[in-house]
Order: structure tokens, then sequence, then C-alpha cells
């Protein structure tokens, strides 16, 4: 039987498998990276890594301006 590994730490994972094929993607957290694994992601790929801090109205915006 293989290893059992959390679904937030598989996300996390493959977070960062998907930035590695498409350098379009980013990550934008409301200061919750450690708790859903996407501080793997900001350590693969710092420049495409945004937290906005305890603001997810903020998180919101941010999101939007970069689709844009």
């Amino acid at each position: 039987m293989g290893k059992t590994i959390s679904i937030r730490h598989s996300y996390g994972e493959a977070l960062v498998d998907c930035g590695v094929e498409n350098n379009n993607i980013v990550v934008v957290v409301a200061d919750v990276s450690s708790s859903v694994k996407t501080d793997f992601f900001e350590k693969r790929f710092p420049n495409r890594f945004f937290n906005v801090g305890i603001a997810e109205q903020c998180l919101v915006n941010v999101g939007v301006g970069l689709s844009l």
C-alpha cells in the first residue's frame, strides 16, 4: 500500500505541477498559504505568488486585476 498524504498536501503539489506546465498560473492567498499548502508554489515560483494578508475582498480584486 502506498503512503497516505493529506488532500491539501496533494493540492499543493498539484498546483506546483500545474505551475511548471503553465507560466500564466499565479497564486493569490489571504494569509493561509501554510494551511492550504500553497507555500509549495511560493517556494518554487516566488514571482507568481501574492499574499494579500487577511483581506479576502482584496484577494478578489487582485485576482480580477491579474486576469485583465
